[in-house]
């Protein structure tokens, strides 16, 4: 009963377009880095962040006036907002228990209220103990002024400066790719100081050199000589000495020039690979992605409409130019050989996608494409492109969810249209919704009080919406075209294509839904 309780909330809430516009502008206002909004609160955020670190110090010392408090209070409220609304936007639970209840349904298992609380559960644990969660729960710790030792965490609140300032993030990312070039200059400078502070200390140590007086003095002078800040509190008496002194300023030099030429290498090679990450960083946010393979002219349609119906999808080719033909038109893309598996991994398997489409003019690369993915994730539905008509069997094969022979399609399409033109402009307008009408499909679930009961009872007819075809139990073979309204029986698992008003569409889905608590 409790289980159902969830999934019934769960399909109320992914009907909901009040919960769905709410949660949309919060991930505008924290995440979208495309939303307008987006940049006027990071610049609040980081006011508030340099303006209350400034008042807790000011504290320290003084007693700060009651405006400055109510400043406090106020930035501290938005710090735990912030908080809460990133909790919120970090997981989609609701399309998590959906997609459990389908699973629970195709294996004819009842759902289980522990593994559904499980699942939660683990969702929102692995966001609080993420690093940049944890900085933004350190940060609002200073608000308890009674416990003064928490007053330390206020540098936290600095530290929140790197969820907002992405550069940084990408700085230290480029700096860790040269790890073991920075690693060699650590181990050459520490050999330098070790070296030099030995012998300064066996030719200047006690009795000689007044400020040398332990083998960590000259440890410290060395430090100083080599890294050129050189302090002027020790300096070399002997001859000896001052010969040591020279070398040991002239390789701080080199390994200055060596550090600054590794980090500026660094800078040029990687500029663009940041560029992609932050986009794959985006990607991995995003729930039922959809994933364009080749974006030649099929795919620059399939883009275009994608972003018309507000889909979120990622565009990936090993194509310079048309790469940057996507990053002109704003698309999240990412240039790569999709033939690698480390690009099939890391943009399909790491990420939650629910639709490949495989588009490029090679078809020996379209079935590579689809060979390596089926292979690991036969669950995601992939719709692949073939150039050849002998190859569309290859795929099938293959298990390819849909094969699509476009100069076939063109031409069948073309001699229809020549004498259907009006039919035809009727249905592009339904499917592009020009008219405010769409096609669309109802989920006839286990449990609802539909299951046994004729079309006629779901009361389409009242919202005007007309009922095409069903698919029974699902299964796209045993399609019934213009089902009867009165004699045809629902079934568990039956999908009605229905014509009508999305809003209205979305009543009856509610209504199935509400049924199952």
């Amino acid at each position: 009963m409790l289980a159902r309780l969830f999934i019934t909330f769960a399909y109320f809430l992914n009907s909901s377009s009040s919960y769905e516009n709410a949660k949309r502008f919060v991930y505008d206002v924290l995440e979208n880095p495309r939303s307008r909004i987006k940049p006027y609160f990071d610049a609040l955020i980081i006011i508030l962040v340099f303006s209350t670190v400034g008042m807790l110090i000011y504290d320290i010392g003084h007693h700060i006036p009651y405006h400055f408090e109510v400043v406090e209070n106020v930035a501290i409220s938005v710090f735990i907002f912030e908080w809460l609304g990133r909790f919120w936007i970090s997981s989609d639970l609701r399309k998590m228990v959906i997609l459990y209840h389908k699973k629970m349904l195709d294996y004819n298992r009842n759902p289980s209220v522990l593994a559904i609380l499980k699942m939660i559960i683990q969702k929102k644990v692995q966001y609080i103990i993420s690093p940049m969660s944890i900085i933004d729960l350190l940060a609002i710790l200073p608000m308890f002024r009674p416990l003064r030792i928490l007053r330390v965490f206020l540098i936290f609140r600095l530290l929140k400066m790197f969820r907002y300032t992405k550069s940084f993030n990408a700085f230290f990312s480029i700096l860790h790719d040269k790890n073991f070039e920075f690693k060699f200059l650590f181990l050459m400078g520490l050999f330098a100081v070790l070296v030099s502070s030995t012998i300064i200390y066996v030719f200047e140590g006690v009795g000689n050199n007044p400020n040398i007086n332990s083998y960590l003095d000259a440890v410290y002078w060395a430090m100083t000589t080599i890294s050129t800040v050189g302090y002027g509190d020790i300096t070399p008496v002997t001859l000896s000495g001052k010969i040591v002194t020279v070398f040991l300023i002239s390789g701080g030099f080199l390994i200055l020039v060596l550090a600054t030429s590794i980090v500026t290498n660094a800078l040029s090679e990687k500029i663009e690979i940041v560029r992609e990450n932050k986009f794959l960083a985006k990607a991995q946010k995003l729930s039922d992605l959809i994933v364009v393979i080749g974006f030649g002219r099929m795919g620059q349609v399939l883009a275009e409409e994608l972003k018309r119906t507000q889909k979120e999808f990622i565009v990936v080719d090993h194509d310079k130019e048309k790469i940057q033909e996507a990053k002109n038109l704003g698309y999240l893309y990412m240039q790569a050989d999709a033939s690698n598996y480390d690009t099939i991994d890391t943009i399909i398997f790491n990420n939650d996608v629910e639709k490949v489409v495989i588009s490029t003019e090679n078809d020996a690369l379209n079935l590579s494409i689809l060979l390596t993915i089926k292979a690991e994730r036969n669950a995601i539905e992939v719709i692949v492109r073939s150039n050849s008509y002998e190859n569309i069997k290859k795929f099938k094969i293959a298990k390819a969810d849909h094969v699509i022979f476009p100069y076939e399609t063109v031409a069948e399409v073309g001699v229809e249209y020549i004498g259907n033109c009006v039919k035809f402009d009727t249905i592009d307008n339904i499917l592009l919704r020009k008219e405010g009408m769409t096609l669309d499909e109802i989920d006839i679930l286990e449990g609802s009080h539909f299951v046994g009961k004729s079309i006629s009872d779901l009361g389409m007819q009242d919202l005007d919406i007309i009922p095409i075809a069903v698919l029974k139990e699902g299964d796209l073979h045993n399609f019934i075209f213009n089902p009867s309204k009165e004699d045809y029986r629902l079934g568990v698992k039956d999908i009605l294509i229905v014509m009508g008003d999305e809003t209205h569409i979305n009543k009856i889905r509610t209504e199935i839904t509400r049924q199952l608590a």
